[in-house]
């Protein structure tokens, strides 16, 4: 069995990755956590509060020229008495922003009517504190307690009459709503990131799972072929059962150390090849040759692991002759334009047309479920005849590299 790489650049033939079947971790295929929820009252604080100092600066702005005057016998508050109503008013609308955020948005029509109405209330509440709240200001911030009196005796006229409701509302509802549908619209972008990153994250669980189940189907469909095989050959070459046996547990080692994770580098996939192959060799001798050609650059990219074991396993077991000539295999792993191209070739027999997903075995089948789990529609395999002879099987993977490869297909 020959191991030559491709013809590359100098510099990239000098130093070659190290073969080494290391375990992958989710934590280095970037699995991201779910980020918590958000406080409700820090989004009230942060957005509600932003809200209301935009509110707060247009309105003193737009008071600063009749501040501490009267107008038609009303005194004004100053600049400094209306900063600390504003400030109080959005001390209570955070008590009704909090309450109309833990009553949330039910899914029933009548429910929703009485949130409807109950946030309907809580405004009005905000509204005559806003009214309130300016007549304590003016007597104790200005000092006018005349004035706080004056607007104290008038303040049961809000229960009997509309007209005293209608300047509070025209300047205080307004930036009550805008606060409450920018503090909704938050802690509903929060809960909807929080949605799509839980799904995301299922679908990868799913997907690796799916792949390790897969995964795991091979190895005793692989084993059982393999004992089957040395079984025949105790009697006539125990010499050769006892290599065999050797080499098998060299596999089956490679298989255990990565059989926790659904990805491996494409290194240590051609490792686990390698023992594979040479289980083969040993089982054929000399009427099997294999060579292994691979790029240096293709040695990090990430695929699914023993994804190419089934493959080897299905050109040898097809193209295999006891009388026939040697049967010649050759695997080549390449880039090719940013993705990765795998071809795995018999020289013997050569399909007269491409193989269609339907006609594929056991091992076939499982190589195309663990790619569509692995990488959705963005992989492809094909298996075919050969222009110089043989049959080729085709895999063209996306690049993906260690951060990305535990990523679930979109």
């Amino acid at each position: 069995m020959q191991f030559v790489p491709l013809q590359d650049p100098p510099s990239a033939q000098r130093e070659r990755p190290k073969r080494l079947a290391l375990p992958v971790h989710d934590a280095d295929l970037g699995e991201a956590p779910v980020p918590a929820e958000p406080s409700p009252w820090g989004v009230i604080w942060k957005v509600g509060g932003l809200v209301w100092l935009g509110v707060t600066c247009i309105a003193l702005s737009w008071l600063a020229r009749w501040a501490g005057t009267r107008i038609d016998g009303e005194y004004v508050a100053t600049i400094t008495a209306h900063g600390v109503q504003h400030a109080l008013v959005f001390l209570v609308a955070a008590l009704a922003y909090r309450a109309a955020v833990a009553l949330g948005w039910p899914a029933t029509p009548p429910a929703r009517v009485r949130v409807v109405l109950v946030n309907a209330l809580l405004a009005l509440c905000v509204v005559f504190w806003a009214d309130l709240a300016i007549a304590l200001v003016s007597g104790f911030v200005d000092g006018h307690i005349a004035d706080m009196r004056d607007m104290l005796q008038a303040m049961p006229g809000f229960l009997v009459h509309f007209k005293p409701w209608a300047e509070p509302l025209y300047f205080y509802l307004p930036p009550y709503v805008l606060g409450l549908c920018a503090i909704g619209l938050v802690m509903m972008s929060h809960r909807h990131h929080r949605e799509a990153l839980r799904t995301a994250e299922l679908a990868r669980a799913y997907a690796a799972a799916r792949m390790a189940m897969l995964s795991a189907q091979l190895q005793p469909h692989f084993l059982f072929n393999s004992l089957h095989a040395i079984m025949g050959l105790i009697d006539e070459s125990p010499r050769q059962a006892s290599v065999m046996l050797a080499r098998l547990g060299d596999f089956l080692r490679h298989a255990l150390q990565i059989s926790h994770s659904p990805w491996v580098d494409v290194a240590t996939e051609l490792a686990g090849l390698e023992a594979y192959l040479a289980v083969q060799q040993t089982r054929f001798s000399d009427r099997l040759n294999v060579a292994i050609d691979a790029s240096p650059q293709a040695l990090d990219v990430y695929v699914p692991s023993l994804l190419l074991q089934p493959l080897a396993e299905n050109v040898i077991e097809h193209g295999r002759d006891e009388s026939g000539p040697t049967l010649q295999v050759r695997v080549v792993v390449a880039m090719l334009d940013g993705r990765l191209h795998i071809t795995v070739h018999n020289s013997r027999p050569r399909l007269t047309a491409d193989l269609a997903p339907a006609d594929y075995g056991r091992g076939l089948a499982n190589v195309s479920l663990r790619l569509r789990a692995a990488y959705g529609d963005d992989a492809r395999l094909s298996i075919g005849p050969d222009a110089q002879g043989g049959t080729t099987a085709t895999l063209d993977l996306p690049a993906r590299h260690g951060a990305t490869a535990g990523s679930a297909p979109p």
